[in-house]
């Protein structure tokens, strides 16, 4: 009985610790088989072992799962060890985990990288060589680029358009067909939110560089109840992997704000000219002529306004400058020459609001145009419901909706 237990033991003890060669495994095995088959077959044997104990059962059970261990320790090839379960298990999970982080498009604005010169990001890859250092591999890029810029900003052409020709009766039925499968209390939400939106100051952003600002800025301005934004991306603007690679991540940003009014422009002087007629331009530059904002008279217009935010690194351009009604400047007492983008559009929406008081100032909360209200009021019913059930719905009711607006 206690050589029994002692050889079981150790040889236990080597099949859990570690791999030993076949050969001495082998031998192990057929020892301890040999030595339990003469135990258990001496029928006058003095250890009792016809009636062995809960304890070399466990052994003897605890050898049998080494064998199967053993059996599985080498491939067919008896080259590459297995892995338990659990462990390929793990390895299956980290592998999907990073799988997903690095193919992900669910882009949040609560990631930030406030980098002027953003790292490259697999998520914005699609498959374009980048890494390519011959001409003829850039300007296919580049070709590319500008073609998917150009489609983005048909597509938002299209999709302002569609919601444009749709007529105040439509927009009215399709909320009410709605409204019976929203949370009540999401709703309120929702439309108390919308109520305070303005329209009276909208943002503009040139060339941003890093997406992530954009995200900041995008969440900052939906904060503040700033409904309407415009971003110019100029595909020559932008050099390098990386650069075009965070271009990608801009425009995925700009169809993630869902609760923003968004256009996009290919050039800044396309952008002023759709503005200028409606809105008091203001860029956001240091020259001899740029005042304080906190001395700017945002009512002497009469228009609405237009802030212009540059790149981070190259500010606004020369043809904005041009084009430009009015700059100011945030003030600085420190050793850093400038205000990151997503801070800089943070301490203007700051200004802006101290400055609006009793109806007066930039910021006119509530002032939307009837149809501008109860179009938001629907999109804010889309976005609270899934799309299948709106479409089932809709369907059901005779609602049609231009297809250019995705349900």
């Amino acid at each position: 009985h206690t050589t029994c237990r002692t050889v079981i033991s150790m040889n236990v003890h080597r099949f859990a610790m570690k791999p030993y060669p076949v050969p001495l495994l082998l031998l192990s095995f057929l020892m301890n088989s040999r030595l339990i088959a003469s135990f258990h077959s001496s029928s006058s044997s003095s250890l009792a072992i016809r009636r062995p104990s809960q304890g070399i059962i466990g052994k003897v059970r605890n050898l049998q799962r080494g064998t199967q261990a053993f059996t599985r320790l080498f491939s067919a090839d008896g080259a590459k060890p297995h892995r338990p379960a659990r462990v390929r298990r793990k390895k299956k999970d980290l592998e999907r985990g990073a799988s997903a982080i690095s193919s992900s498009t669910t882009l949040e604005w609560e990631r930030f990288d406030y980098d002027t010169s953003p790292k490259w990001d697999a998520r914005f890859e699609d498959g374009i060589h980048l890494a390519s250092s011959h001409d003829e591999d850039w300007r296919e890029v580049e070709k590319r680029e500008t073609e998917e810029d150009t489609e983005l900003q048909k597509k938002f052409e299209k999709l302002h358009s569609a919601w444009e020709r749709l007529d105040m009766a439509t927009i009215q039925r399709a909320t009410e067909v709605l409204m019976p499968f929203i949370n009540e209390t999401r709703w309120e939400r929702v439309d108390q939110i919308l109520q305070q939106r303005t329209s009276n100051v909208k943002f503009m952003f040139e060339n941003p560089s890093n997406p992530s600002n954009v995200w900041a800025c995008l969440r900052t301005l939906d904060s503040f109840g700033i409904q309407d934004v415009d971003v110019v991306i100029q595909s020559g603007m932008f050099k390098g992997k990386a650069a075009l690679s965070q271009k990608r991540g801009m425009r995925t940003a700009m169809g993630s704000a869902k609760w923003l009014t968004l256009k996009n422009h290919l050039t800044v002087q396309n952008a002023l000219e759709a503005s200028r007629d409606d809105y008091h331009i203001v860029c956001t530059d240091v020259n001899p002529t740029s005042k304080d904002i906190r001395e700017v008279d945002w009512d002497a217009s009469g228009k609405k306004i237009c802030i212009v935010m540059g790149n981070e690194e190259r500010g606004v351009s020369d043809e904005a400058k041009a084009m430009a009604d009015e700059f100011i400047y945030l003030p600085m007492s420190g050793f850093a020459e400038s205000f990151n983008l997503g801070a800089a559009t943070a301490i203007t929406c700051a200004h802006l609001s101290a400055a609006s008081r009793d109806g007066k100032g930039p910021f006119r909360p509530g002032n939307l145009t009837e149809r501008e209200l109860k179009t938001l009021q629907l999109k804010g019913a889309l976005n609270s419901i899934q799309k299948k059930t709106a479409r089932a719905l809709f369907r059901k009711e005779g609602i049609q909706f231009p297809p250019e607006i995705p349900l």
